[in-house]
């Protein structure tokens, strides 16, 4: 039986028999979110949203909600290939993982209820390679992947007293990088965190390794956000991650 070191620690602390449980990893392998929500676990290549609350998995840490997960991104590679054409033919250029986290974060924040009437543009702020590659992308909730993918690959400066309502980053940029780049005391209302090694190259047709791979992440959403609201968040960013074609849709 194949099953993650997350979900491992998840079945312990519930006591649940992990045999009783159906993976839905690489080969069967059981992931943290089978165990979350076996019964309604996303399924691999679909396009709904989660109807269920992913609870977070580490107390409160400076006011916000913690979310150790981690996810196949196998349906990704599985349909990169049209994916490919498709953005030579509108980028002359291939997008990559980061742009296509962008996209989920933004579409998961953004479904809590506290955020469906919202006046503000959504704002994100993007760090790669230990904070040394950044870019911000304005008003992303009105942008496909593709133009998400164009704005951050841009170059053009961060705006000043920059106030983002997401941060992307990976594990290795610093609380001093992300402070140096947004307005003094900006508290965005969702922040994730690669603990992994995403790709940085562009994903290309065949997509080689990333049938095996696992993207593992922290998701904070800011107190301010009503719990229950940031548990059906978090859940949905889950799904989504799952779930590529719903994210390419140019909608």
């Amino acid at each position: 039986m194949k099953i993650s070191s997350l979900a491992a620690k998840l079945c312990a602390a519930q006591g649940i028999d992990p045999a009783t449980l159906i993976g839905t990893g690489p080969g069967g392998r059981i992931m943290a979110a089978d165990v979350k929500a076996p019964a309604t676990a996303p399924r691999q290549g679909g396009t709904a949203i989660a109807e269920f609350a992913q609870l977070p998995t580490r107390p409160q840490k400076d006011n916000y909600y913690v979310y150790d997960m981690e996810v196949d991104m196998a349906a990704l590679g599985d349909i990169s290939l049209p994916i490919a054409v498709q953005c030579e033919k509108l980028l002359e250029n291939r997008y990559s993982v980061i742009d296509y986290i962008v996209r989920a974060v933004v579409k998961a924040g953004l479904s809590a209820p506290s955020q469906q009437n919202r006046t503000e543009p959504a704002d994100v702020l993007i760090f790669e390679n230990s904070g040394q590659k950044r870019a911000a992308v304005t008003d992303a909730a009105k942008k496909n992947i593709f133009k998400i993918s164009r704005e951050a690959a841009s170059g053009a400066p961060i705006p000043a007293n920059y106030n983002p309502t997401f941060i992307v980053c990976d594990a290795h940029t610093t609380r001093a990088c992300v402070a140096e780049h947004v307005e003094e005391g900006c508290r965005p209302l969702f922040a994730f965190v690669d603990r992994g090694n995403t790709p940085k190259e562009k994903v290309r047709a065949g997509a080689a390794g990333m049938a095996d791979y696992i993207l593992s992440y922290t998701f904070y959403v800011h107190t301010s956000v009503p719990e229950a609201e940031a548990n059906g968040v978090a859940a949905n960013l889950h799904a989504m991650l799952y779930n590529p074609v719903r994210l390419l849709l140019l909608s």
